[in-house]
């Protein structure tokens, strides 16, 4: 966030210029109102890019296999380009090298979700996935499992193929199998 408003300062700097350029090549006809339109362009211009760009940036810094599961789009009435196309405010993606089976044979992978948001830190939110079942839960430190690798007294949400982690990971398991 600092490095935002770093980047917006220095914007409204350069557009400040731009307008006392603009009203010396024309001998003083711009009026002096034309530096802080100028200004405020082009902050409203570095603001828009910056939040366009958001997501590749983050995406980039990330593991190469990571796969995106979802994304949330921002659209508001106070951002009236959003209603054109909508910038990539947060996602959920999980990354295939990250992914283990609990035992061998059994079905059910452990998979580190990452739930990112625009000016929030990344969550890493464990899951089990079972593709047989078209199930997942939450894996959590008291979570524990029987030989074969199956949880005991887990919670699971039925959530079916449509599902968008069950769709990620399990049409990813079936294509690779």
């Amino acid at each position: 966030m600092f490095w935002t408003l770093v980047t917006v300062l220095f914007s409204g700097l350069a557009g400040a210029g731009i307008g006392l350029a603009l009203r010396s090549l024309s001998r003083g006809r711009l009026p002096k109102g034309i530096m802080p339109v100028s200004a405020g362009l082009t902050m409203l211009a570095a603001t828009v890019a910056l939040e366009y760009q958001w997501a590749d940036g983050v995406r980039d810094t990330m593991a190469e296999d990571l796969v995106i599961i979802s994304t949330r789009e921002q659209r508001a009435w106070y951002q009236p380009w959003t209603m054109l196309r909508p910038w990539v405010r947060g996602f959920i993606a999980y990354s295939p090298s990250e992914t283990v089976e609990t035992a061998p044979g059994s079905g059910i992978s452990v998979v580190q979700l990452r739930i990112q948001e625009r000016w929030n830190p990344q969550v890493v939110r464990p899951a089990l996935v079972d593709c047989a079942g078209s199930r997942w839960t939450d894996l959590t430190a008291t979570t524990e499992f029987t030989e074969a690798g199956i949880p005991v007294d887990t919670d699971w949400r039925t959530a079916g193929p449509e599902d968008p982690i069950i769709a990620a990971l399990c049409d990813r398991e079936t294509a690779e199998g």
